[in-house]
């Protein structure tokens, strides 16, 4: 996810490109990245959307997640040899261990739009020289915009 902005849809859903008439070529790394993006992105605008409302309703807290390098068979497919160099990789149980906590903190333990590893937000973007917070991997409010559209339209949730 550190390494890449979410892209135009057709590539993140391995969809025909209308510009090039060919699916995009599969990358299993990229797949994760754009996938873990697409999660920070709808988390972020969730909860301010959930800021906004108002209603009176309790609040649900949106946050997302990394599991850390886990040992896990997705991971070892998508990296192959190279997974390696992720090395130590969790086990099952850890990686889940901080998601779990996620599911059950109080929401007021927690900061809405967040991305959390081992129960604590970390950084979104890191780009540019020493892998500062970087802008080469945000993306702007209208293409955040195209994906809350694209996910409203194929999960049906209108």
């Amino acid at each position: 996810m550190y390494n890449t902005a979410f892209p135009k849809w057709s590539i993140a859903a391995s969809q025909v490109d209308d510009e090039i008439q060919e699916l995009p070529a599969y990358n299993g790394q990229l797949a994760y990245a754009y996938a873990k993006r697409g999660q920070v992105l709808l988390c972020e605008r969730w909860a301010e959307m959930e800021k906004l409302r108002g209603d009176g309703e309790l609040p649900v807290t949106f946050v997302s997640a990394h599991p850390g390098w886990t040992g896990t068979k997705a991971v070892h497919e998508a990296y192959g040899e190279t997974a390696s160099w992720l090395e130590p990789l969790r086990n099952t149980w850890q990686g889940a261990e901080g998601i779990c906590w996620l599911c059950t903190a109080a929401a007021k333990d927690l900061e809405p739009g967040a991305f959390y590893l081992d129960r604590v937000p970390q950084v979104k973007h890191m780009a540019g020289p020493f892998f500062t917070e970087g802008w080469f991997t945000q993306n702007s409010a209208e293409e955040v915009d195209v994906l809350l559209g694209k996910a409203d339209r194929f999960c049906d949730l209108s």
